[in-house]
């Protein structure tokens, strides 16, 4: 057996992380073993998955994942609907003046209050992406944790998962451009 070899059977959850990384998923704190022993071999794990071909990409927030090859890189359906989804959820929480980023991660949501098919111009949104009833939207939920971005109990409750700031990262991004470009104006009691 060459050194390699050996280092590779040294790390204990090789088969469990490739297997997740190469099926899409995200792995975060959340995570629990898994993520404390990719974040104490990291370098290991890297150099392994280097010489298999795969990029392991670290996020924000300790998020893990594999960097996915920029020439095959497509926005397929799937993708337009999760982001459609945390879209419709960052935006409904920025609304009711919350801090979204920290809502969605902190806070826990029920299937049938979320605003996606309850709320016109969101049910709108979500119908052009064939999200049209509950079980529409619980399907993407599951997708969604399949990839590692929450966990759903009892298919009704949300709970996301600290790599679900893939999403929020670029959401709030989006919005700060905004915030500077056009800023509020205080009223004065000069009137």
């Amino acid at each position: 057996m060459n050194t390699n070899d050996q280092e590779a059977t040294d790390l204990r959850f090789v088969k469990e992380l490739f297997h997740h990384f190469s099926m899409g998923y995200h792995l975060s704190i959340d995570d629990g073993e898994l993520w404390a022993e990719l974040t104490a071999c990291e370098g290991r794990y890297r150099e392994l998955f280097d010489s298999l071909g795969y990029s392991l990409c670290q996020g924000q927030s300790g998020v893990y994942y594999f960097e996915p090859d920029k020439e095959r890189v497509t926005v397929n359906t799937v993708s337009k609907k999760f982001t459609l989804f945390m879209a419709v959820l960052y935006d409904f929480l920025a609304d009711q003046g919350k801090d979204p980023v920290s809502a969605i991660i902190e806070d826990h949501f029920l299937v049938k209050d979320l605003p996606h098919l309850r709320v016109d111009q969101y049910r709108q949104i979500m119908e052009k992406v064939n999200i049209k009833n509950e079980s529409d939207l619980i399907n993407v939920l599951n997708r969604l944790q399949k990839y590692g971005f929450l966990e759903l109990r009892d298919n009704y409750l949300i709970m996301f998962k600290k790599s679900v700031s893939r999403f929020t990262s670029l959401f709030a991004e989006f919005n700060e451009p905004l915030k500077s470009e056009y800023p509020v104006e205080e009223e004065s009691d000069d009137a």
